[in-house]
């Protein structure tokens, strides 16, 4: 009897200790899995920060003047382009020189865009060999880009008056240009442009 009695104890405790190791456990699952919302991946965060910073859209501020619908002082974002800028003005009018810019072009903070009507742009072209003086054009009527003053850089398509600044002041800080290729060195002027204006300047 007595054996019986300590198998039937010995039996209850058995099963007491398996039923308690069994709610540990599903504890220790239970606290591991709270953890996990904690613990996720703090890199990510960062990265995406970092990637808001880089991606951040700086104002731009442009003029846009001469043959559009409303013309003004529009600011737009950096990376717009120049077709943005006559969007912004509301279009170019009929009698606009379709041409004259290249609509690609991004656009630099404090550019100006003129948009002449299409007989003043080929007035313009016409007048590149009549106006250049001895001290900013050539004999071949192109503008000498080393000596030219704004005026005679104005006569050069797609340089307004920022541009022409521009171009000034590149010259005073870093001298004469070596080749008509280095007036892209100039802030504002990239290779679109440099396309319009090549056969109209010359360093000399």
């Amino acid at each position: 009897m007595k054996k019986l009695l300590r198998l039937f104890i010995f039996m209850v405790f058995a099963l007491s200790f398996a039923g308690c190791a069994k709610d540990t456990e599903i504890y220790l699952e239970t606290t591991q899995t709270e953890h996990v919302p904690e613990t996720e991946n703090p890199q990510e965060e960062v990265r995406t920060r970092k990637t808001d910073k880089e991606t951040e859209v700086l104002p731009l501020v442009v003029y846009v003047c001469g043959e559009v619908v409303n013309p003004g002082v529009y600011e737009l974002t950096s990376g717009m382009r120049i077709c943005d800028a006559v969007d912004a003005a509301g279009g170019l009018t009929k009698k606009a020189s379709r041409d004259y810019w290249n609509l690609a072009e991004e656009l630099t903070d404090g550019q100006m865009l003129y948009f002449p009507t299409a007989e003043e742009a080929e007035k313009r072209k016409e007048s590149v060999a009549e106006t250049a003086a001895d001290t900013g054009g050539t004999a071949d009527g192109k503008v000498n880009i080393n000596t030219a003053d704004i005026s005679q850089l104005l006569t050069v398509p797609g340089i307004g008056q920022t541009r022409a600044e521009a171009v000034l002041a590149y010259r005073q800080e870093h001298g004469s240009f070596q080749c008509i290729e280095d007036i892209m060195k100039v802030s504002g002027i990239k290779n679109g442009l440099f396309e319009k204006m090549k056969d109209y300047i010359t360093v000399g």
